[in-house]
């Protein structure tokens, strides 16, 4: 496991998620998250691993790796590092995208009147009025994946876009931020439950609490290589520990038997 060294005037970003903080730093041109309610690390390497057995290019997701950080106390901790994919774009949040707009996405999400479909389609038609760009395909793609490794932070702060100053364009960025999943939080799922019942209490976000409705929205094609994905699992020398039961348990999962194919390409 490499080692990262965190110098002493290294400023930590305190990263806000929806379970509070993470410190979090920028060393050159990576990013160092520092495991803070468990296995947040193991989540978002294992959930890089299963984007690299997709049809994603690496352009569309952000891939993590293991790391032991040094703090400058000189302590130790666990967590993970990801190159810095924002090159000299500048990164707007789907949140700061309607704030920027003098608007708020929670007219939207927080209207009990709307389902989970009729929201969508409202956020969405605003993204493309606000930046031009169509994403259906990407987001609804991005919330199956959700639902499949129980990502439980997906706010409007963690879908973010890139605007480019000079070409006065706009695109999504690739996935990235999925260390609440596969149960990592082991405050508010500690070791020893049952996984049954540990994964009915996760709540999906941010069009609905229900990971199966925000699943309902992904009718496209299957994009998870299968064979090659438990292949990786044989062969990569991490230990995942729970986070690889818990996705064992949803690839037995009936429901997400439409994003996966088997063999070397989609629709084999």
């Amino acid at each position: 496991m490499e080692r990262i060294i965190i110098p002493l005037e290294t400023v930590p970003i305190i990263s806000t998620s929806s379970k509070g903080d993470q410190s979090k730093w920028q060393v050159d041109n990576k990013w160092i998250k520092q495991n803070t309610r468990g296995y947040e690390g193991q989540a978002e390497v294992l959930a890089s691993l299963i984007l690299s057995c997709s049809t994603l290019t690496e352009r569309e997701y952000v891939k993590y790796h293991l790391c032991e950080i040094l703090l400058p106390n000189g302590e130790t901790s666990l967590g993970c590092y990801s190159y810095d994919f924002r090159e000299k774009l500048q990164e707007v949040t789907l949140e700061r995208l309607f704030e920027a707009n003098f608007s708020s996405t929670d007219s939207i999400l927080n209207n009990t009147a709307l389902s989970t479909e009729e929201k969508f389609e409202q956020l969405l038609r605003q993204v493309e009025l606000y930046t031009g760009i169509n994403v259906r395909e990407e987001l609804v793609r991005m919330l199956a994946f959700d639902a499949l490794i129980l990502n439980e932070d997906r706010h409007t702060n963690n879908i973010l876009f890139l605007y480019n100053p000079m070409q006065k364009s706009w695109r999504l960025a690739p996935i990235f931020d999925n260390g609440l999943s596969f149960l990592s939080d082991e405050k508010d799922y500690p070791q020893g439950k049952p996984l049954t019942i540990l994964k009915r209490k996760v709540k999906a976000k941010p069009l609905n609490s229900n990971f199966s409705k925000q699943l309902a929205l992904y009718k496209g094609p299957a994009f998870i290589n299968k064979t090659k994905l438990l292949r990786a699992l044989e062969t990569i020398d991490i230990d995942f520990g729970r986070a690889q039961q818990v996705l064992l348990s949803q690839l037995n999962d009936p429901s997400f038997a439409h994003l996966f194919y088997e063999g070397r390409v989609a629709n084999d």
